[in-house]
Parts: structure tokens; C-alpha cells; sequence
């Protein structure tokens, strides 16, 4: 519950704190004494928007500071550190010149972390806020919060089913493209990778055709050289060979060497030349008979290196790039098919996930229409509560035609003021007084499944009058019961059923004028109610009046009041 507000330099307010207490609690003041203002220090705290046109006039920033006891568990999936009372402290400074700055215990924090813990801490219902009622988005959020634990695992498996529907699709969309594209894309890289593998080209093949180019096509000038070195070496006429003539030298040293044995050695050297002549001699006969004069030949190895050229051109500039680029081809083109297996199997997945998000949401829609069965009694039973006999509320769950995070529904609340007419939108069958009760009904129905621990409603009782006001105060009185409730209210029947009475004025101190709250005992109580009443000074039969309000009610506020903290605020 909210145990400690600190106001300052806030408009009117230039030093303001405020203490409620368990239970309801009444602020009440004249027209324009500073209850919205009380109401946008709080506000500031659930992040709403500050401007420096709101800091007190002569100074230079305005603080708003706020001490929560938490209940347990509020904030057990994103605890901000309670401090070591088990207290929570949220601040916030507005500042002329310069950036604001938000506070959780101490500790500098965003807006949007403030607002978070804030909103969890304070729920506000105000003249403005009313407003929200008419918003589908409301109204959705208020039924699954009454749904509570029937529907949050439906929400929870809808949310996720959806989720995962959004990543297939992006991961489909990423791998698919321009399916025609990749078509031709895919096409276009086969072709190339068929046209270099069915060429079968390799290095060492092109060397062996470059040497055989080259022999067939100097195959008679070879033949014609290769026969006469043939032939002056073995082929020629008798004693006019190389051979021949070296066979004669090679007897005459053998003749002298068996005169001078060291002539042995030049005679075996002339024998060894002999010998290796004679096999040069045989080799080139080998050679001259094995060259082809066939000019087929020529062309059909002139084609095939016509191949590698071109080939070369295409993809080279040689035929270890070309295979390279074949290598590369393969592997784009098994990526491809890697890729469109992925999608098939991303689509296959998305089509399983559609499925079920689609059983799901109608799980949900189900669900969703026997809670709004049960939220419509309710609520319609609370409006009887507050004098609105005969008004009755239907919450409507039709299908949208679309499945989203939040399932497939279109919920609206249907109002109808009397028997017999028409169930309208809040929007166009609700008055103003009507929205008001219709906000507290909604309210006091959803207090068991609402778990902020402090309710404030500003002005709430706004365009409503006699029994009705009554009534209200009766349904005020019983929300009090489970949750701190804080109401600004003109009302006095309202304010005599409080737990504790705050009053909220302006006076001058000096020259300036400020806005003062005090907690009001017994007697000042009696007195605010008459004037609530419209008692002017002296007024006792109001002021009886005003008693027998307060003494219908057991005194909760009178009771240990040295205790409360409401006798601890200070208006300085």
C-alpha cells in the first residue's frame, strides 16, 4: 500500500506530504483547492508526461517522491529491490533546464522502469481515465484479468504459438525470395557446371596435347632431319657412316693397345661411344617410324585444345581457376537446394504452427465467452448495487477474422441503461455518471483477480446524486475492504464512510499562495461534512446531519490514530 506521497515546488504544492491509511480514504476540498494536482503527483509517478510549466513559480525543479509497502509476490518476476524494511521508493525530478530524472529506491532508473513498477503499485481511475473503459484493448485485458487462471495458459499458449508463426514466416520469407529468380539462377549455374565437367579438362592432359600439337604438325620436316641423322650415323654407304668409320678406329686401338697396354683405356672409351651411338641409332629408326603424317589426327587434337582455349576464356585463366570454379559451382548450387529444403521444411512447420495457433485461439474464444458470460452477471449485479436498476452489461466476444498475439476475439462491453433498449457500445449508451459507476462496478468485480494494492478514484462520483451516491460509497466501503483505496470525492455521504478524511485547501503564506492537506479527527470531520453539505457557518441542524453520518459507522479513523500515519503528515 502507498504509506508516504512528498510533494514539492509542484504547482501550488511547495512542501506537501501525504499519509493514508489502510482502508478507505476520502480527500475532499473545494473547487479548485489542489485535489487534480494531488492527483498529477501521482500520476507523475506512473510516467505520465511532465512539462516545466507544472514546477511552482521562483523555482527551479519540483520532486515527486512515493513509499509503497509491496504485498508478496507483486513483483516476483522483476523485483526492484525492495530496501531493507521491505519498502519501495519511487521518485521522480522535473526540472526547468535539463533532463528528468526517475529513482527506484535511490538508484537512477528510466521513465518506462518507473512506470512499470508504478503501475503495478497504483491503479488510477479518474475523469480521464474513464475513457479507457470505452478502448477494446481495455476491455480485452479486463476479461482475461477476470478470466485469470482459466484463460492465462490459453493467452500464454496463443502468445507463444503466434510467436513462433512470426518466426517461420520470417525465416520462410528469408529463404525464399524471387522464387523465379533462383530458378534461373539455379538453371544458369548448372549449365556452366555441366559445360566445364563434361569437358573432363586437366592440366597434365593439356600439356600432352600442346607437345602432340606440335609433333603432328612438324611431323615431315621431323621425319625427313630424324632419317638423315639416322642415316649418317648407321644408314649411309659402307665406310662412310659415323658408325662404320668409328668401328675402324675402335680396332686399330684395340691392335695398339695389345703393343701399349695404356692405350686400353681410350680404346674401351671409343668402344663405349660405339655402343651408345648404336642405340641413338636404333631409337631415332623407333622415332622416324612412329610419326604420324595423319592430318585427321592434327585437326581432332587442334579441336580438343580449341576446347581448353575457349573454355579457359570463359572460366579460367587456367584450367586450375576453371576447376576451381567448377568446385564452387557445386557448392552454390548444393546451398540452393540446402536453402529450398529449409524453406520446404520452415513452410511445412509454419503450416503445423498455423493449425494449432488457429485450435488455440478457438480454445481461447471459448473460454473467453464463459468468462464473459460470468464477468456480464456480475457486473450487471453491481450496476443494480449502485442504483442503476435495470441497466444491464453484456461483454461481447466475437471473432475478428484474424488470429493475433492476443487470439482472434473482438471484445466490447455492451451497455444498456434500461429494460428494453438497445445494447450500445459504452460509448454511445453511457452517460457521464453512468461511465462512473459502470468504472467502480467493473472495479469491485475484478478486485479479487486485480492484484495493485492501491485504488484511487478521482471524482469518480461526478454527475451522480442521492441513493446513488450511497450506493457508491457502500461499494467504496466493501473494495476498501480487500485493497487501500484512496477517492477525491465532492460527496459527503463518500467521505463519512471513510477510514480516513483528508482536506485539502489553498491559503496565502506571505505573499504567495499554497496548497495545504490535513488529516481531519473527528470534529473537523463533522465540520468538512457540512460544508460538503452546503452548510454555511453556523449551520447546526447540517451539522447534526453531518454527525449522524459519521455516527452511522463505527470509527475506524478515531481509533489509535497516534499510530496512523495520516497524523505524521506535515504541511509546512
Amino acid at each position: 500500500m502507498l504509506r508516504l506521497l512528498e510533494v514539492r515546488n509542484l504547482a501550488l504544492m511547495d512542501n506537501l506530504s501525504f499519509c493514508p491509511g489502510e482502508g478507505l480514504n476520502v480527500i475532499s476540498g473545494e473547487t479548485g483547492a489542489g485535489k487534480s494536482m494531488l492527483i498529477g503527483a501521482i500520476e507523475l509517478l506512473l510516467g505520465e508526461r511532465a512539462t516545466a510549466d507544472s514546477i511552482r513559480a521562483g523555482r527551479e525543479e519540483a520532486f515527486v517522491q512515493a513509499v509503497f509497502t509491496p504485498p508478496p509476490g507483486l513483483f516476483a518476476d522483476d523485483d526492484p529491490g525492495l530496501d531493507e524494511e521491505g519498502q519501495l521508493v519511487l521518485a521522480r525530478e522535473i526540472r526547468r533546464h535539463g533532463p528528468n530524472i526517475c529513482r527506484i529506491n535511490g538508484r537512477v532508473q528510466p521513465l518506462a522502469r518507473l512506470r512499470e513498477a508504478g503501475r503495478r503499485l497504483i491503479d488510477l481511475h479518474g475523469q480521464n481515465s474513464q475513457q479507457s473503459l470505452l478502448s477494446e484493448k481495455t476491455q480485452r485485458e479486463l476479461l482475461d484479468a477476470y478470466g485469470g487462471a482459466d484463460l492465462a495458459p490459453l493467452l500464454d499458449k496463443v502468445a507463444g504459438f503466434w510467436r513462433e508463426q512470426v518466426r517461420l514466416r520470417k525465416i520462410a520469407a528469408g529463404l525464399g525470395g524471387d522464387e523465379g529468380e533462383a530458378a534461373r539462377r539455379a538453371d544458369f549455374l548448372s549449365f556452366q557446371l555441366r559445360e566445364i565437367e563434361d569437358a573432363r579438362l586437366t592440366p597434365a592432359e593439356e600439356a600432352e596435347l600442346i607437345t602432340l600439337q606440335r609433333r603432328l604438325a612438324n611431323a615431315r620436316q621431323l621425319a625427313e632431319r630424324v632419317g638423315r641423322a639416322y642415316n649418317d650415323l648407321y644408314g649411309g654407304s659402307r665406310d662412310d657412316s659415323v658408325l662404320d668409320r668409328l668401328g675402324l678406329v675402335e680396332k686399330e686401338l684395340a691392335a695398339a693397345a695389345a703393343l701399349d697396354g695404356d692405350l686400353a683405356e681410350m680404346a674401351a672409351q671409343v668402344a663405349a661411344a660405339m655402343a651408345q651411338l648404336s642405340e641413338a641409332a636404333r631409337q631415332l629408326l623407333d622415332y622416324r617410324e612412329s610419326i604420324d603424317l595423319d592430318e585427321g589426327k592434327l585437326a581432332e587434337v587442334g579441336e580438343r585444345l580449341e576446347q581448353y582455349r575457349r573454355l579457359k576464356k570463359k572460366y579460367g585463366p587456367t584450367v586450375a581457376d576453371v576447376l576451381t570454379l567448377a568446385e564452387s559451382l557445386r557448392g552454390e548450387l548444393a546451398a540452393m537446394a540446402g536453402r529450398e529444403k529449409e524453406r520446404e521444411k520452415a513452410e511445412s512447420e509454419l503450416l503445423k504452427i498455423t493449425a494449432a495457433l488457429k485450435q488455440a485461439a478457438d480454445d481461447l474464444s471459448q473460454a473467453r465467452r464463459r468468462a464473459a458470460a460470468r464477468l456480464s452477471e456480475q457486473i450487471t449485479a453491481a450496476l443494480q448495487d449502485l442504483a442503476l436498476r435495470g441497466a444491464t452489461v453484456t461483454v461481447s466476444v466475437e471473432d475478428s477474422g484474424a488470429v493475433g498475439l492476443h487470439g482472434q476475439d473482438q471484445v466490447s462491453f455492451l451497455f444498456s441503461a434500461n429494460p428494453g433498449e438497445p445494447e450500445l457500445s459504452l460509448e454511445r449508451a453511457a452517460s457521464g455518471g453512468e461511465m462512473a459507476r459502470l468504472a467502480l462496478a467493473v472495479k469491485s468485480v475484478l478486485a479479487a483477480q486485480d492484484n495493485v494494492p492501491t485504488l484511487i478514484f478521482d471524482e469518480i462520483d461526478a454527475g451522480i446524486g442521492g441513493v446513488t451516491v450511497k450506493a457508491v460509497a457502500d461499494r467504496l466501503k466493501s473494495l476498501a475492504r480487500h485493497r487501500q483505496v484512496i477517492c477525491v470525492t465532492h460527496q459527503a455521504l463518500i467521505a463519512a464512510a471513510a477510514d480516513w478524511h483528508f482536506s485539502i485547501r489553498k491559503e496565502r503564506s506571505g505573499e504567495r499562495t499554497v496548497t495545504r492537506l490535513t488529516t481531519l479527527d473527528k470534529e473537523k470531520r463533522e465540520w468538512e461534512l457540512a460544508r460538503m453539505l452546503g452548510a454555511e457557518e453556523g449551520d447546526s441542524t447540517v451539522l447534526a446531519h453531518a454527525r449522524s453520518l459519521l455516527d452511522q459507522k463505527p470509527e475506524a479513523g478515531s481509533k489509535n490514530r497516534e499510530e496512523e500515519p495520516g497524523l505524521q503528515q506535515k504541511n509546512r
